[in-house]
C-alpha cells in the first residue's frame, strides 16, 4: 500500500521563494519498515523521530557525519565553506540511496593557519576536540549504527581534525568490542572473530573527495576548485566582486585557474564526480 502526503518545506539554499509544495512518499509493507522519502528533505537525524530512526538502524542504513571548519575563505566566501560543501555532498547522496546525515561537526581544528578570529577563524582546544568528537560517536555506536561514515573537507587525513576522528574510531573499536561482552583476548580466537565481525570498518574516516573522484574534483583552499564547488551549490554565500588586488595568494594560486575564473561547470563536474563515486562506495559496502 501506497499513502502519499504533501508537505510544505521552505528552502532558501534551494532557491525556493515562498512555500514550495513537496510530495513525500510513504512506503508501507511487509517487507519494508516505514520509512519516508522526501524529495527536498533526506534523512537528517536530527529531523527523525524515534520510529524513523529505528527503522533507518534496522535497515543498515548508514550515517554520514559531515565534519569541517569555520575558516577565513577569502573575501569572497563563506567562512563555514569546508562544512557546508560537505553537508551539500551528503544531501546528493541522500536523494540517491538510503542513509542517515548526522548533525555537522562545524567547530573542527584550523591552527589559525590562514588567519585568526578577526577573519572570521576559529580554532578549538585540540584535546577538548577530540575528547567531544569521541563521546558522539560513541553514542552513534550505541544508537545502533553499523556503518558510520564521517566525510572531511579540510586540511587532509593527517590533520589534526582527521586525526581526532581517526584516534576516536580506533580506540572506540576496541572499546565497544570489550563492552559487547568479549573478553581480553578475544582477537585470535576464531569463534569470537565470527562473532565480532568487521569490527574494524563500523567507523571510516574519509576526504569528501575520494581518490576516483580525481579529475575532475580537486582541492584547494578558496581557489579555483572551493570556490567552483560553492558556485555549483550555494551560489548566494559566493560573491567573486569581492576579490580585488589584496585578495591572499591562496586565491591566485595559478594564472589561468583561480578564485575569478572559478566557474559553476567546473564546479558541477566535480560535484557529480564525487556524489557518483559515493554512491558506489555505500552501496558496496551497504550492511
Amino acid at each position: 500500500m501506497i499513502n502519499v502526503a504533501c508537505c510544505s518545506y521552505y528552502g532558501m539554499h534551494h532557491n525556493v521563494s515562498g512555500f514550495a509544495i513537496v510530495w513525500c512518499v510513504i512506503l508501507l509493507s511487509h517487507n519494508f519498515s516505514r520509512k519516508i522519502y522526501c524529495l527536498e528533505n533526506p534523512m537528517l537525524l536530527k529531523n527523525m523521530l524515534p520510529y524513523q530512526l529505528a527503522d533507518c538502524v534496522q535497515s543498515g542504513n548508514p550515517l554520514l557525519i559531515p565534519a569541517g571548519c569555520v575558516e577565513t575563505h577569502g573575501p569572497h566566501m563563506a567562512i563555514g565553506h569546508d562544512t557546508i560543501i560537505v553537508e551539500e555532498i551528503c544531501h546528493l547522496i541522500a536523494e540517491r540511496t538510503d542513509c542517515a546525515i548526522a548533525p555537522s561537526f562545524d567547530y573542527g581544528p584550523t591552527g589559525y593557519a590562514l588567519g585568526g578570529p578577526e577573519d572570521g577563524t576559529i580554532d578549538p582546544d585540540y584535546d577538548s576536540f577530540g575528547r567531544y568528537v569521541k563521546s558522539i560517536l560513541k553514542n552513534f555506536i550505541t544508537m545502533g549504527f553499523k556503518k558510520t561514515y564521517v566525510i572531511i573537507m579540510h586540511q587532509g587525513m593527517e590533520a589534526p581534525l582527521a586525526l581526532a576522528f581517526k584516534k576516536a574510531a580506533a580506540e572506540l573499536t576496541f572499546e565497544s568490542t570489550l563492552a559487547a561482552g568479549f573478553s581480553p583476548g578475544w582477537w585470535g580466537r576464531e569463534e569470537d572473530m565470527k562473532k565480532a565481525g568487521n569490527v574494524w570498518g563500523r567507523i571510516e574516516v574519509h576526504p569528501m573527495i575520494l581518490a576516483t573522484a580525481s579529475p575532475p574534483a580537486g582541492g584547494d583552499h578558496a581557489g579555483y576548485n572551493e570556490t567552483s564547488f560553492l558556485i555549483a551549490t550555494r551560489p548566494e554565500l559566493v560573491q567573486q566582486d569581492q576579490l580585488d588586488g589584496n585578495a591572499p595568494w591562496y586565491c591566485r594560486q595559478s594564472e589561468s585557474h583561480n578564485s575569478w575564473t572559478a566557474n559553476k561547470k567546473h564546479g558541477q563536474e566535480m560535484v557529480d564526480a564525487v556524489v557518483d563515486t559515493w554512491i558506489r562506495k555505500i552501496n558496496d559496502e551497504r550492511a
